[in-house]
C-alpha cells in the first residue's frame, strides 16, 4: 500500500526572522527597504554609530523647515523620535529655515564652550529651494565660522526641477555655491546613504559646510539598499597648508583682519581639502572607461541614471557605447569639480556632453578647467 510521504519535521525548517519596520534604521548588515526620506532620517544614525566604532561621543542637532521633497522628513523624525535620541540625535523643527540654520550653526560652536558633553556635535539642516534661498546669510557667516574638529554639516537642499509639487521649477546648486558649499548630488536611496556618510566627513574634514542636493524622485522613491559598517570607508588625505599639515580653522571672530584671513583660507585651503578628499575617497567615478573614446558624457545624481535610462531605450548598453567610443563620467560632487578625474576623463576625446537639468553649471567649470 502506497503511503503519504510525511512532510519534513519542522525543527529543520529555518525560522523566520522576526520583522519590524524599524528595520530600516535598527539594522547594521544587509539589505533594506526604505523610501529617500527614511535615508535622510537614518544618515544620522549612521553617522553616530560610525563615531561610536572610532572611539568618538557624538550628538546630532536636526533643524530647518518643511516643503516638498522634504516635507516629509519632519514627521518621519517624529515618529521615531525615541530611536533617535538613542543615537544622541535631536530634531528641532524650527519656525522658518533661518532659524533652523543659525540652530545647527550653533551647534558648530558647542565645541568651544566650556562644559561640553560631547567629543563634537553635527548638524543637519533642511529645507526646499526657496529656503536655501533665503539662508544665505547664515550660511555665508556660519561656513566663513568653520566646523568643529569632530562636528560636521548636511545641509539638505530639496530641489523639484520639474516643479512636480512647486510653484516654481528649482535647483539650489548655484545658491549653495554662492554660499561656497561643496556639493554632493545623489542619485538614488543607496547614495543618499553613502554620499551621506561621506558629506558628514567631508565637512569634518575641510572646514566647510556640505551641501546636499535632493530631487524629487530621489526623495520619493523606495528601493532596496545594502547597509554594513564598512560600507564607506572614509580616508583623509594629508596635504600642506602655510607648511603645516592641513587643519581647517574654527573661529567665530568674523571682524578685520580675521574675515580676511578666513576667505583665503576657504579658497586656498578648505576647497582643495574637499577636492582631495573628493578624489581619495571616490565620489567622482568614470563608470564607462572607454579607451580611445572620442565623446564623453558627463552627468550627476539623478540625471546621471535619466541620461543611462535614455541610453537604454535606443538600445545602447555599456558594451555598446564601448564599441562607439563614447565615454562617461559620473559626478557625485558638483562643486568643487575635482581636477584630476576631469582630466583623466578628457584625454583624448573629441566633444564633451554636459548633461544638466537647467543652467549650465558643471559644465562652466569643465569648461575653465580644460
Amino acid at each position: 500500500m502506497l503511503q503519504k510521504e510525511t512532510p519534513a519535521r519542522s525543527a529543520s525548517l529555518p525560522r523566520p526572522r522576526p520583522f519590524s519596520l524599524d528595520d530600516k534604521f535598527s539594522i547594521e548588515e544587509g539589505f533594506i527597504l526604505l523610501s529617500g526620506i527614511q535615508a535622510l532620517a537614518r544618515l544620522p544614525i549612521d553617522q553616530n554609530r560610525a563615531d561610536k566604532r572610532n572611539g568618538l561621543n557624538t550628538a546630532t542637532l536636526i533643524s530647518g523647515y518643511r516643503g516638498s521633497p522634504l516635507g516629509g522628513l519632519d514627521l518621519t523624525l517624529q515618529r521615531y523620535e525615541s530611536l533617535i535620541q538613542q543615537h544622541n540625535i535631536r530634531f528641532l523643527p524650527a519656525v522658518n529655515e533661518e532659524l533652523g540654520a543659525t540652530a545647527v550653526f550653533g551647534s558648530q560652536i558647542a565645541n568651544l564652550l566650556p562644559g561640553a558633553r560631547y567629543d563634537g556635535v553635527l548638524g543637519m539642516w533642511y529645507g526646499k529651494a526657496p529656503g536655501v534661498d533665503r539662508s544665505g546669510d547664515v550660511f555665508k557667516h556660519a561656513n566663513f565660522a568653520g566646523i568643529g574638529r569632530y562636528g560636521g554639516v548636511l545641509a539638505l537642499a530639496g530641489d523639484d526641477p520639474i516643479s512636480k509639487s512647486s510653484t516654481l521649477p528649482s535647483h539650489s546648486e548655484v545658491a549653495l555655491y554662492d554660499a561656497i558649499f561643496p556639493t554632493l548630488y545623489p542619485g538614488n536611496t543607496q547614495e543618499i546613504l553613502d554620499l551621506g556618510r561621506l558629506g558628514f566627513e567631508l565637512s569634518r574634514y575641510s572646514g566647510l559646510w556640505t551641501g546636499f542636493k535632493i530631487v524629487t524622485n530621489v526623495a520619493d522613491e523606495f528601493s532596496m539598499a545594502e547597509v554594513h559598517p564598512n560600507r564607506v570607508i572614509v580616508e583623509r588625505p594629508e596635504f600642506l597648508f602655510r607648511n603645516k599639515p592641513w587643519q581647517a580653522t574654527q573661529s567665530t571672530k568674523l571682524l578685520t583682519p580675521d574675515r580676511l584671513t578666513l576667505e583665503r583660507e576657504i579658497h586656498e585651503g578648505r576647497l582643495e581639502a574637499a577636492r582631495r578628499f573628493a578624489a581619495t575617497n571616490g565620489i567622482n567615478t568614470i563608470t564607462v572607461p572607454t579607451p580611445n573614446a572620442w565623446l564623453g558624457i558627463v552627468a550627476a545624481g539623478k540625471t546621471y541614471y535619466d541620461v543611462l535610462e535614455t541610453l537604454r531605450q535606443f538600445g545602447l548598453d555599456e558594451h555598446s557605447l564601448r564599441d562607439l567610443g563614447v565615454r562617461v563620467l559620473k559626478l557625485g560632487m558638483i562643486f568643487p569639480v575635482e581636477p584630476g578625474i576631469v582630466r583623466e576623463f578628457a584625454q583624448g576625446l573629441e566633444e564633451i556632453v554636459v548633461v544638466e537639468e537647467k543652467r549650465s553649471f558643471v559644465e562652466v567649470f569643465l569648461r575653465d578647467m580644460l
